[in-house]
């Protein structure tokens, strides 16, 4: 892949600017057109790609030019007088994650704690290849005895002394285990002065070099021009620097950190005659929220934090009754640095788009390509402004879910991929990229080289996964973004009109952008969503409004925006926490459930006491990725208050047994409706799947106490897909399709089919002005959330009271 882009955004409206930059590794030129991208599915059994080229300036050669990503997450403080010191004690609290690495599995070197070193010149604490810590004066080095242990607190602390040239390093396990070896101080002598360069202190990192070229290809790094290299892995907390070598006795005191303008009242921390040896004390429990590492020292040298690295977790003193760093952020002073964090990839704009004031809201993308037959989309959305839509139909695109499954390398780094597909995952050109890009950041599905679980993830960088002609290593078939553009397709095919939303744009613009459609329809697999989302879409569907619910697993994960990127734009990071239940490829550390950015508890919406089947009527019960299957009809599908939905479909019609997506319209992931879980007890389970699938499709563990046979779809009632349906007040009405595969059936046969049909039927009445037509009034009656039994008319093959397959 020689040509990689992305935009500064992935929601413009008319009148506003999107900018591309563009990374082309090759010589002469490239070619940029933009595209009205409405399939991106290349199997021959459906429409094939489709995309409809569009005028725009910038269409067109542009020269090619390289552009690097330089990940990894540090702190620095830029280079002031202040560093350049002839003695130093340099301390701090460490848990690294991966003190000594196996060569055969990840990256092996030397990891910086601290530094003011580059080149052979400076001062530096340092871990080394071996697992050591290391004290570096210019071109020397102390070496701890005991290497670290991985996963565990430590003390480490080193001085010098120019005068004298004496040079200590301790380096103390937080627990002591009855059979560890003593961890005694080292020392040396050495008559060395400190050659301090000039460039930045930085925290977790050290400078590798100045790239001081007209044109430096370091334009990206941070500060510009500085690669950082030595990237560590693991928490710190509480790093210090003093100005000259301090005794064991100040070393302790100087733990508790600096305090200026002590008094007879006002006397913790070091003594006023220490603190003036005191540069930085670095207090990572202050402005946990932000992207600043605060300085409480007397020089306030706050460091800036870049490439995001994690915080909000407990630091070196927590001692296990507080959970949420906002009720004891003293003991939440960790940050956990890693060496493949990313942001931003800052790279320079190439070129940019003013997005014409008539230009239709729809799914667009510049089609990058080059003569030697290298190709790259940058999909990107043109979004109404609120209060002003051009159609009656909106499509919310699950903006958020994209950014979460970011870069995903699960294809090629789960060990159980194999068993989890129920065949050979068969990668991508992009799975295979990524694999050797590893700067290009992951998804939050993925760990970080040290184990520990990515728990942020932007949209500021190459997506290669959000790219048509992308099949996914679950489905082996479009998976998110690609598969959404089923959907897309459909509408096109039909001649609806319909404006394109984003997830970022309801999370931010709320009820007053949704109040102006009739009926919003969703994405395949909006799975991952911010709390003010879930708010406009319930203040939607009590005003009236009409959902259309066309996938499944969705408002399953708690996401929030970080508010340390709003200077960027909007949605740039979403974090999200894996907690103690729901499908996890990773699970966050205790005391680390709450999100750093906005505070909030992270987890499952479930367990904040917001079901997923509120939303849309059904919610998540299983998921499987070997092949899809059809529905049938119930009883409760022939109910005057939904039949008109199924005209033109017969009773005994097999719904969706066929489609792009594992050969059926219920696949992958599924929804049923279950009342106890937040279902309205008035709701109608039209078709269900139930009994058809394989026993590679399994229960979701929230849904069970303790593990069993008979979880699979051969066996267990709950792994099914339900179509339901349900009104709601004012005269709205959710229609739930509840799996993930249904989309991928809409286009089949160029839209003439019975899953085209009943979503034909359902989005022409949800779409119609005014009021959907009243229930029946033997309907209105009160119902208990656990009533099993529906008093509704039998099939023509039935005679016994249709018992709802949400209940057996």
């Amino acid at each position: 892949m020689k040509l990689t882009g992305y935009a500064d955004r992935l929601s413009v409206r008319p009148g506003e600017t999107i900018r591309f930059h563009i990374n082309a590794d090759l010589k002469g030129e490239y070619d940029a057109q933009l595209v009205h991208l409405i399939n991106g599915n290349t199997n021959p059994r459906g429409p094939g790609l489709i995309e409809k080229p569009q005028k725009a300036a910038f269409n067109g050669a542009h020269p090619a030019r390289r552009q690097k990503i330089y990940s990894g997450s540090y702190g620095y403080v830029e280079d002031l007088p202040q560093f350049h010191l002839d003695s130093v004690t340099l301390q701090c609290w460490a848990w690294p994650t991966i003190p000594k690495t196996d060569p055969g599995y990840w990256k092996h070197g030397a990891q910086a704690l601290m530094s003011k070193w580059s080149e052979g010149k400076g001062y530096g604490l340092f871990i080394d290849a071996e697992g050591h810590v290391e004290f570096r004066i210019n071109g020397k080095s102390l070496r701890s005895p005991v290497p670290l242990r991985d996963h565990a607190w430590h003390f480490i602390a080193a001085s010098y002394d120019g005068a004298t040239g004496k040079a200590v390093l301790y380096c103390e396990p937080q627990i002591h285990y009855a059979l560890d070896p003593q961890s005694e101080a080292a020392s040396a002598s050495w008559k060395e002065k400190i050659k301090t360069p000039a460039v930045p202190f930085v925290i977790a990192g050290s400078p590798e070099r100045l790239d001081k070229a007209p044109e430096p290809e370091a334009q990206a790094s941070r500060p510009e021009g500085v690669v950082i290299a030595n990237h560590y892995n693991g928490k710190l907390d509480s790093p210090r620097l003093c100005n000259r070598a301090l005794s064991r006795l100040e070393i302790e005191t100087m733990k508790m950190g600096g305090q200026s303008a002590q008094d007879e009242r006002r006397g913790s921390g070091p003594t006023p005659a220490l603190s003036e040896a005191l540069v930085g004390a670095w207090d990572f429990s202050v402005g946990i929220d932000t992207m600043t590492a605060t300085d409480r020292g007397p020089y306030r040298f706050d460091a800036v934090l870049i490439n995001a690295p994690t915080r909000a977790l407990t630091g070196h003193n927590w001692d296990g009754h507080v959970f949420d760093w906002k009720q004891a952020p003293q003991q939440y002073g960790a940050i956990h640095f890693h060496d493949d964090d990313l942001d931003d990839a800052r790279w320079q704009v190439d070129f940019s788009w003013e997005v014409p004031k008539t230009q239709k809201s729809a799914t667009y993308a510049v089609k990058l390509t080059s003569a030697e037959g290298h190709e790259d989309y940058i999909p990107f959305f043109v979004t109404p402004w609120p209060g002003k839509p051009t159609a009656k139909i909106a499509v919310i695109m699950p903006t958020t879910s994209y950014i979460a499954y970011a870069n995903e390398h699960l294809a090629n780094n789960a060990g159980g991929a194999e068993l989890l597909v129920y065949r050979v995952p068969v990668m991508q050109q992009q799975n295979m990229y990524l694999s050797e890009h590893r700067e290009y950041g992951g998804s939050v599905y993925d760990t970080h080289t040290d184990g520990s679980g990515l728990c942020l993830s932007s949209r500021l960088r190459p997506i290669l996964s959000m790219r048509p002609k992308y099949d996914h290593f679950l489905s082996q078939a479009p998976w998110q973004y690609p598969a959404d553009l089923h959907l897309i397709c459909w509408l096109e095919m039909k001649g609806y009109d319909y404006d394109v939303l984003t997830d970022e744009d309801v999370t931010y613009d709320g009820l007053r952008l949704l109040e102006g459609y009739n009926v919003l329809i969703t994405g395949s697999h909006p799975e991952h969503v911010v709390g003010s989302q879930l708010d406009a879409l319930h203040n939607y569907k009590q005003r009236g409004g009409r959902l259309m619910y066309m996938g499944a697993d969705g408002f399953y994960w708690v996401h929030s925006y970080h508010p340390a990127y709003e200077d960027r734009g909007r949605g740039v990071l979403t974090e999200m926490r894996r907690c103690e239940s729901g499908i996890r490829t990773w699970r966050a550390d205790p005391g680390e459930y709450y999100h750093q950015g906005s505070g909030e508890l992270g987890g499952m919406w479930r367990y904040r006491g917001r079901y997923l089947h509120t939303v849309g009527g059904t919610g998540m019960s299983a998921e499987g990725f070997d092949i899809s299957t059809y529905y049938s009809r119930t009883p409760e599908s022939l109910d005057p208050r939904v039949a008109w939905a199924f005209e033109g479909i017969g009773f005994d019609e097999k719904l969706g047994n066929f489609g792009l997506v594992g050969g059926g319209a219920a696949g992958l992931e599924l929804d049923i409706v279950d009342t106890m879980l937040g279902s309205p007890p008035h709701t109608l389970v039209v078709a269900t799947s139930a009994g058809r699938h394989t026993e590679c499709y399994l229960l979701v563990m929230e849904d069970f106490g303790f593990n069993q046979q008979g979880l699979d779809g051969t066996q267990h009632p709950r792994v099914r897909s339900d179509i339901a349906f349900h009104e709601t007040p004012n005269g709205g009405g959710v229609f739930a399709f509840s799996s993930i595969a249904f989309c991928g059936a809409l286009p089949w046969n160029d839209g003439e089919n019975n899953i085209s049909r009943l979503v034909g039927n359902v989005l022409d009445r949800f779409m119609q002005d005014g009021a959907l037509p009243a229930a029946p009034e033997e309907a209105i009656k009160p119902r208990g959330r656990a009533e099993y039994v529906q008093d509704i008319p039998a099939a023509p093959s039935e005679s016994q009271p249709f018992r709802r397959a949400a209940k057996v």
